[in-house]
């Protein structure tokens, strides 16, 4: 089963996109891979998780917060409800200020995953983007094209499921 890393925003839930794109991972067998918060990470867990007849699970690597009593400790409101397999790094969550190459969970995000869906996001589904890029992982935007105008130029942004659909189905062959 492949595994299908999700990115965006962790604030806004984008439903029109991530909630049919959720359904899809799961009929088609997949496994989903988000951060494990709310806003897209939630949307698409849920509809993902509500599935009739799903096999995949659902995979979230977990922002942290030092714990002397237990290593390292989820960040509040982590992971959100449609979380199967809870992912723990010592790794810090990605800031806006912080500088380039510094290795956070976003690399467990895109190198676990087989195939990556970017949706409207900020610096963190940037930098997620900008990682796919550097790792030669198969990455797609999709949303508004406005959306997507602080990304790096090479992200091929689409509007429908179904071009995010061939993508992902073209990139598993290979």
């Amino acid at each position: 089963m492949a595994v299908i890393g999700v990115m965006g925003s962790g604030s806004r839930p984008w439903n029109r996109l991530a909630r049919p794109l959720g359904a899809w991972i799961a009929e088609a067998g997949h496994h989903l891979l988000t951060g494990g918060g709310q806003g897209v990470m939630a949307s698409v867990g849920k509809a993902f998780h509500e599935h009739p007849g799903r096999r995949g699970c659902a995979i979230g690597v977990l922002p942290t917060l030092a714990d002397p009593e237990h290593g390292f400790r989820p960040l509040e409101g982590y992971p959100n409800a449609h979380v199967d397999i809870r992912i723990v790094t010592p790794l810090p969550r990605r800031a806006a200020s912080d500088p380039p190459g510094l290795r956070t969970r976003n690399h467990v995000n895109v190198l676990s995953s087989d195939v990556v869906v970017a949706l409207p996001g900020a610096h963190g589904t940037r930098d997620e983007v900008r990682l796919c890029l550097a790792f030669h992982k198969p990455v797609i935007g999709f949303g508004p094209r406005a959306q997507f105008a602080d990304m790096p130029g090479e992200l091929l942004v689409v509007q429908r499921l179904e071009r995010v659909v061939a993508f992902i189905e073209d990139r598993l062959k290979a």
